[in-house]
């Protein structure tokens, strides 16, 4: 084959011959432009682009933690719902009757329900946690009636 070639390339004038190298050399560079040069330009613009999007949402976010920061400590703690009216609250919204609830120090309460649902149990979990509330420890254990839970836990109040 490599013959064949070089019969062929004999076969053509030493113009035509240089005119094929230009030609070469032409569709070598246009190659290399359009199918490497521009596709990193623009894989390399794109990536600068994302970078400087992301350092934006970095300093926005830093500001806004730096402004909470600067918040005095008193008012978020008249901000504060105390736990005990907090839980209290927010089980008779969601439908639960606490049988015990006892403050265990401040910010600290155990909590009783011989009855609950698990699914809205869960959700009301859920809610107190947003609402700055964790669980330090919890018991489920089947109800008395089918299809509900006895719940024993203890609650904390997260604090920042």
């Amino acid at each position: 084959m490599l013959q064949a070639m070089r019969a062929w390339w004999a076969n053509h004038s030493e113009r035509e011959q240089r005119f094929m190298v230009v030609l070469g050399v032409i569709a070598f560079v246009i190659f290399l432009w359009l199918g490497v040069l521009r596709p990193i330009g623009g894989a390399l613009s794109a990536g600068w682009e994302r970078q400087r999007l992301a350092l934006d949402r970095y300093a926005s976010v830093r500001d806004k933690v730096a402004e909470l920061r600067q918040r005095p400590a008193e008012r978020q703690q008249a901000d504060r719902v105390p736990l005990d009216q907090l839980v209290g609250q927010s089980a008779a919204e969601a439908g639960f009757t606490l049988d015990r609830a006892t403050l265990q120090g401040e910010g600290r309460m155990s909590i009783n329900m011989g009855s609950a649902r698990v699914g809205p149990l869960l959700q009301w979990i859920s809610t107190l946690e947003q609402a700055g509330v964790m669980v330090q420890t919890i018991s489920i254990v089947p109800g008395a009636a089918e299809g509900t839970v006895a719940v024993q836990a203890v609650l904390e109040e997260i604090r920042p």
